[in-house]
């Protein structure tokens, strides 16, 4: 009796705990997203110290049941899913047999709503994607102003042909308006302020991307920490909003950070910040960043207005290591800007305080401690659907500054620009990318500090060079920089193995100090191959360049995110 319960204990210990799981047969659906219906995460490559996931034998039924619907939902109707349980591990077998494929699709629709419908005939009828495009639908009308229409959309699925028959019909009603805004706001917070910095006003046509671009602009404002803009009533063809808002109830917020770049080697930070001081969402903040290159200490000060307008004061210290000289800066600037999306705009003075120092070529880099008074502008449109990892849009920023030479005051009159463009486009996995950069510099009087100047080499220049290293260099071989600079890049990102990527490039520097470079002189080409491992926190890239007219000259670059 007693070895019997001993056996039982053992087998009920065996059952109970939990153990690795693998799957075979899945073609077409990848193990990560198989663990991830279970509830799993499978760990990336890089962490070594995670354990293969587990579950416990006595939910392997449930689990079972689960991949079935999952692969039902898929399209594949005549899968089977079977497991078996060994004392080391759980083997779940895959037999996905032929899937259900779209037979037809039809649409009826005042409005163009082809590009909405993200299944194909001939292609896998996937039931999220089916419920993806109703949403789809329903946004496209909701956006043009249809806040009303009613749907009709239907899915047949004949289980002897393997064919799926879809309808999309819409009938649009009457074009909505957003009716009167009422607010209700925390004591610290003004609901007049906030109500500002929505993307639509009273009286503006009915749209989903201005409520969704509006939770953006709130959620932007770090001292907020709930949003509800609530339109589910309706008054005719009115929909009136009632915003609520609350703010954080712990407003300082500690950050800290470690990284590393082949720009700027070792890198650390660490920030206070207050993100509701004396209320209405105003921020004061401290922050330090220390790299092997470059350390500053930076205290600002932000002030939102209304209309989506900020007031900002910061007040800052850097020191900067370049090639044969070292800078000390202490600068303050005020900045006016204008946030919108995805538009935005900036204008404002700095004040910054220059002194050159340790220079090894007093000709190229003289010691200096010079005072530049700059009035500044930036203007910046973003459409990208990402910043880390963007796989479709486009982005501008345009930079000014300058200053009149004037005694006691800005030791140069000086005008400098640097006009910025790029594009990304893609199909399906694969993504395409061209950016463009033109940057100048001309001094009419007196002289800038030898950091204005511009530089080029790295991760986010020509990446057959390495960080400001591209270029004439002086006898101690040391880059001198340039006047005017154009670069150009164009990207080709494509998918390997699950996470990792694999990109070829080509980028193109033409610098000097004429307006426009000698483009027969003074170019520089780097191509080169990368890859990429898709993370949580964006993609870590790692990227090899090398100038095919020169094969000696080639270098490595790694980073956090996409280049453009």
């Amino acid at each position: 009796m007693r070895y019997g319960c001993f056996a039982m204990m053992y087998t009920l210990s065996l059952i109970a705990a939990p153990l690795p799981i693998t799957f075979v047969g899945n073609e077409k659906i990848a193990s990560s997203e198989l663990y991830g219906v279970l509830g799993l995460r499978k760990p990336y490559a890089i962490e070594v110290w995670e354990d293969q996931p587990r579950i416990e034998p006595i939910a392997l039924s449930q689990s079972v049941s689960a991949l079935n619907s999952f692969y039902r939902s898929k399209g594949f109707y005549h899968a089977r899913v079977t497991s078996e349980v060994s004392e080391e591990k759980i083997v779940v077998t895959i037999v996905e047999n032929n899937p259900i494929l779209v037979g037809d699709i039809q649409i009826n629709s005042p409005l163009d709503i082809a590009s909405a419908i993200s299944l194909h005939t001939e292609e896998l009828f996937d039931q999220e994607a089916f419920s993806q495009t109703k949403s789809s639908i329903k946004k496209r009308y909701a956006d043009a102003g249809y806040c009303n229409a009613n749907f009709n959309t239907k899915a047949w699925v004949d289980i002897e042909t393997d064919r799926a028959y879809l309808l999309f019909e819409a009938t649009p009603g009457e074009q909505c308006r957003f009716g009167k805004i009422a607010v209700e706001s925390t004591p610290n917070i003004d609901g007049n302020l906030t109500a500002s910095m929505l993307r639509f006003e009273e009286g503006d046509p009915y749209s989903v991307e201005a409520i969704r671009l509006s939770y953006e602009a709130l959620y932007a404002q770090e001292g907020i920490s709930r949003v509800v803009i609530n339109d589910n009533e309706r008054i005719g063809n009115e929909v009136p909003i009632s915003l609520i808002i609350e703010e954080t109830d712990r407003p300082i917020r500690f950050t800290a950070g470690l990284g590393y770049s082949s720009d700027q080697g070792i890198a650390a930070q660490m920030g206070l910040k207050h993100r509701n001081f004396l209320g209405d969402l105003k921020t004061l903040g401290l922050d330090f960043r220390y790299s092997q290159i470059k350390q500053e200490a930076v205290g600002s000060f932000g002030y939102p207005l209304r209309n989506r307008g900020l007031f900002g004061v910061d007040l800052g210290y850097k020191n900067e290591m370049f090639d044969g000289y070292k800078t000390e800066s202490t600068y303050q600037k005020l900045t006016a800007k204008y946030q919108d999306t995805p538009a935005s705009a900036m204008m404002g003075f700095l004040l910054d305080q220059v002194k050159t120092y340790q220079s090894n070529d007093i000709e190229a880099f003289p010691n200096s401690k010079l005072s530049i008074v700059s009035p500044i502008g930036e203007l910046n449109y973003d459409t990208r659907d990402k910043r880390l990892e963007p796989t479709k849009g486009y982005w501008l920023n345009a930079n000014v500054m300058g200053s009149l030479y004037t005694p006691q005051v800005s030791d140069a009159t000086y005008f400098k620009t640097l006009l910025s463009a790029a594009y990304i486009t893609s199909i399906d996995e694969h993504v395409f990318g061209a950016k463009l950069k033109w940057g100048t510099l001309r001094i009419y009087d007196g002289e800038v500090p030898s950091s204005y100047r511009f530089y080029a080499g790295g991760m986010n220049s020509n990446r057959a060079y390495a960080y400001r290293d591209l270029g004439p260099k002086n006898s101690d071989g040391n880059p001198i920089g340039f006047s005017s600079l154009i670069e150009g890049s164009l990207e080709y990102r494509f998918p390997i193995y699950e996470e990792f990527r694999g990109v070829l490039f080509t980028d193109m520097t033409y610098a000097s100090e004429k307006i426009i470079p000698d483009y027969a002189k003074d170019g520089y080409l780097g191509v080169g191959v990368g890859l990429r491992y898709v993370t949580p926190i964006g993609p870590v890239a790692v990227d090899f360049g090398i100038d095919p007219e020169d094969t000696a000259q080639y270098a490595i670059h790694f980073r956090i995110g996409e280049l453009f």
